[in-house]
């Protein structure tokens, strides 16, 4: 059923920010600027199973997307619908109520409901550029406000790394390991089984949600991210990141961007490809 839910809403591409215990989505149809939909992680269809850890966490989280939204659009209320009628999976509706247009890239976004409930049913009809664009525009502001309340004394505020993490093992430990040494925040991006597919030409042995959920659970990442493509440049510029880390192996071929690189010596005797072959594993591409 969950990840039913997190289909419809377009998992992972229109992921805003994941965090321990819950996920935020742009929601797909857009009633009023700025519609998400937050849904647990846990596998719970009502909201009196939600573990203590993911309620004290979502307190949290309403508290950083008023914040934002506020800082965003100024917003003049905002509703909180909990549905699970067609959707079991415990998640929330949060709407943004404006009683004047919002302007955004230069246009002007009427609350469709307003002063009344709002209707799930009704989109603003954006186009995918202006979609992608507020995608784009809530990551970054989601990824700033992290920022502010992580302050310290390592030599970077923000890194990123990433892999497909298909069966993972010392060596992305390491590297993952060494990085948070570095930084005060860490975000990890997992490629999707559609990038690996592209690339190598299969599907990986461990899906995807398998994958992301591995590196969610390990106490040195911040954050985890959907890598749906190669353009490492868009996650520097969109998460305000301060540093890459890749294996050595890397130098000279990982693709330019603006932030630092730091490289980390390779495990010897470490892969994936060395482990699938212990174990006699096989990709049959599809």
């Amino acid at each position: 059923m969950l990840n039913n839910t997190l289909q419809k809403f377009l998992y992972p591409e229109n992921l805003v920010k994941s965090y321990d215990y819950w996920h935020l989505l742009l929601r797909p149809e857009q009633p009023a600027l700025g519609s998400l939909v937050l849904i647990c992680k846990e596998s719970v269809h009502h909201y009196a199973n939600v573990s203590t850890e993911a309620m004290n966490e979502q307190k949290k989280i309403i508290g950083e997307i008023e914040a934002v939204l506020k800082s965003r659009f100024d917003y003049s209320k905002i509703n909180y619908l909990m549905l699970m009628m067609v959707d079991p999976a415990v998640h929330f509706h949060i709407i943004p109520r404006y009683e004047n247009p919002v302007e955004f890239c230069n246009r002007e976004y009427p609350d469709l409901c307003w002063p009344s409930a709002p209707d799930l049913s009704l989109d603003l009809q954006l186009s995918r550029v202006y979609q992608q664009e507020l995608l784009k525009t809530l990551i970054t502001d989601f990824s700033a406000y992290s920022s502010v309340v992580n302050v310290g004394d390592k030599k970077y505020k923000r890194m990123f790394t990433s892999g497909s993490f298909d069966i993972f093992h010392q060596g992305h430990l390491n590297v993952i390991k060494k990085s948070k040494e570095l930084c005060e925040y860490l975000i990890v991006g997992v490629s999707t089984d559609d990038v690996i597919l592209k690339a190598k030409g299969r599907l990986p042995i461990i899906p995807f949600a398998e994958r992301i959920s591995i590196l969610e659970a390990n106490r040195y990442v911040d954050e985890v991210i959907p890598q749906v493509d190669k353009n490492k440049q868009k996650i520097v510029d969109q998460y305000n990141v301060d540093a890459i880390s890749v294996g050595s192996d890397w130098k000279g071929k990982y693709p330019a961007v603006t932030c630092e690189m730091v490289y980390f010596d390779y495990t010897p005797n470490v892969s994936s490809t060395v482990l699938k072959q212990k174990l006699n594993i096989t990709n049959t591409p599809k």
